[in-house]
């Protein structure tokens, strides 16, 4: 009796509590599988649709399409899944080049992504792909135009061009244009109606990176078109990207229209989004190949007739275009590369993939709560805190039970400060861990990842006497967004936190727009909210912008991320 009682207690104590409304436990503990099963479907669609495309001018097999569809898609999972677009740049690259490579053709357009990867390495040039100020460019006009133009006239070349090309290949192009159209409007829709209106995840140097990086793949991607027989090369490659982007935004769309809060939930959810992929998509294009199939021929060469009586009718002008012009144009390989250059940045400014899949993630906590996690690193702390103790101090006069602060900590800081963040953790506020920076691409910097999560991890425990509960998914210039630093954080007990609402202090106050931002986005979910304020320079002082956000935010308490992101919360309605 008391053997199975000893039993029974240690297996309790051993057990990871189970979050509520979610599937943990349930799926494979190496996500690596799921990655393999959407890089599997991404290349096969892409091959199918490769092979309807031009038929009856590319005699290729189908294991060569299916080879350089491969290497698409796994260039842009790789982009996704670690959160970064330097990461992106060098797989899109290395890819290119091997397909470049077992063509036998020159490997010259594969090096502009790998020279934008081979400068981030380097302090010097780092600091200026990093830093320069790219927030017209991000915005979202300019990503619609980037996106809707090449579209277009693509469109409009499809439509303009001579028709004396064979009916299959014409009718037959249209689907490539279709889902990069549905690409296009998920992107757009989910950009729209994310749930959270001002959560991006990138930081204003990822930003940076991502416009570097997308000038480098639309470059790259032009190179490949002055070299006409490998046209289908690129425009495989691309589709498999493109198909890839396509089922991640799938798969996170869903999710974020479910709100789901943390990585159990949004793999829960992701497992319906399988089930309507299975029941309903899959046979939806099972059934559009076979149309093509049995209708292609014919609808191509009414299309052809009814061209032909128009033009005799006067109501069509002559094309254009000369009659040799391919059907794969330039504006559509533009238009493909553009998809995803600009598709897998906006991807990651939204939903943080990789640390759905690689740990126990969080972006914001549960709704209708009233209550927010306040955070900043240590580093921008303000010097002087008396009077933001006050404040804090004054808020818990208020009626309320906590006012905290949660604060970030790196190993340096632990090592150089230790009697100071005592000091702080006895005034009650919860201190996390927060990765260091790196120089370099955080694609290769796995160990470095893991080693200084483990060294911070011990180090945190030695000065504070807990282990600590929650790590910051900083920028990529901190490799905060590795999967195997996710990976580590998860066998130490941690969980990984993003932000709702990022605050970007820049002259020592906020501004009206960010007061708008932060009010706006806490009361739209009622609580649920964290807000991250980050200093834009080592000068600014984040005293008042933080006293500003406590003054603001009257009918909500400011709690720690354990309490606003709970693995069991009370259900609230």
């Amino acid at each position: 009796m008391s053997a199975a009682t000893t039993t029974e207690e240690a297996a309790a104590t051993s057990s990871t509590p189970r979050e509520r409304g979610t599937l943990k436990h349930t799926l494979p503990r190496r996500p690596i599988f799921l990655i393999g099963l959407v890089w599997a479907a991404s290349a096969t669609l892409a091959t199918m649709l490769s092979l309807h495309s031009l038929p009856s001018v590319y005699d290729t097999s189908w294991q060569i399409f299916f080879g350089v569809a491969s290497l698409g898609s796994a260039s842009a999972l790789v982009g996704i899944v670690f959160g970064d677009s330097l990461s992106h740049s060098l797989a899109f690259g290395a890819a290119l080049l091997i397909a470049r490579y077992c063509s036998g053709a020159s490997i010259v357009e594969a090096s502009p992504p790998l020279v934008v990867a081979a400068l981030a390495s380097i302090r010097g040039t780092r600091a200026i792909i990093s830093n320069l100020d790219w927030e017209l460019m991000f915005s979202s006009t300019t990503l619609h135009a980037c996106c809707l133009l090449p579209f277009l006239t693509a469109v409009y070349l499809l439509i303009a061009s001579d028709f004396n090309v064979k009916a299959p290949g014409l009718f037959s192009i249209t689907p490539s244009c279709t889902v990069a159209f549905i690409t296009l409007a998920l992107m757009h829709y989910y950009n729209k109606n994310r749930a959270h209106k001002h959560g991006y995840l990138l930081t204003s140097e990822m930003k940076s990176h991502a416009v570097f990086v997308a000038n480098a793949i639309i470059l790259s991607a032009s190179l490949m078109t002055q070299d006409e027989p490998f046209y289908m090369v690129i425009v495989v490659f691309l589709l498999g990207s493109m198909f890839a982007l396509l089922m991640s935004l799938f798969f996170a769309g869903v999710a974020d229209s479910w709100y789901t809060v943390g990585s159990g939930q949004f793999q829960m959810v992701s497992l319906d989004s399988v089930g309507m992929m299975v029941y309903f998509f899959w046979p939806a294009i099972i059934i559009y190949f076979r149309f093509v199939d049995k209708y292609g021929d014919y609808i191509g060469g009414k299309s052809i007739t009814a061209f032909g009586y128009l033009k005799s009718m006067g109501l069509l002008t002559d094309s254009p275009l000369k009659s040799g012009d391919d059907i794969f144009s330039f504006s559509f390989v533009l238009m493909l590369a553009i998809i995803t250059a600009v598709g897998v940045p906006v991807l990651n400014a939204l939903c943080p993939l990789g640390g759905y899949l690689y740990s126990r993630a969080y972006t914001h906590g549960q709704p209708n709560t009233k209550q927010v996690a306040l955070c900043i690193s240590y580093s921008d702390l303000p010097k002087d805190r008396t009077t933001l103790w006050a404040i804090l101090a004054d808020k818990k006069k208020e009626g309320q039970a906590t006012a905290v602060l949660n604060i970030f900590v790196t190993l340096e800081d632990l090592k150089m400060h230790p009697s100071e963040l005592k000091l702080i953790a006895a005034k009650g506020h919860k201190l996390s861990l927060e990765p260091t920076e790196f120089i370099g691409l955080s694609l290769l910097q796995k160990t470095a990842a893991t080693c200084n999560i483990e060294f911070a991890h011990y180090e945190y425990t030695e000065v504070l006497g807990e282990a600590p509960a929650w790590l910051l998914a900083k920028s990529v210039d901190a490799i905060g967004r590795h999967p195997s630093l996710f990976h580590k954080a998860s066998d130490l007990g941690m969980k990984v936190v993003y932000w709702s609402t990022l605050v970007k202090v820049a002259s020592g106050k906020l501004t009206s727009q960010q007061k708008d931002v932060i009010i706006g986005d806490c009361q739209d979910k009622n609580g649920g909210s964290i807000i991250y304020v980050t200093s834009d320079n080592s000068t600014s002082n984040t005293t008042a912008p933080l006293c500003e956000v406590v003054g603001m935010l009257d009918e909500f308490t400011f709690e720690s991320l354990s309490s606003v992101a709970r693995d069991d919360p009370t259900m609230m309605l």
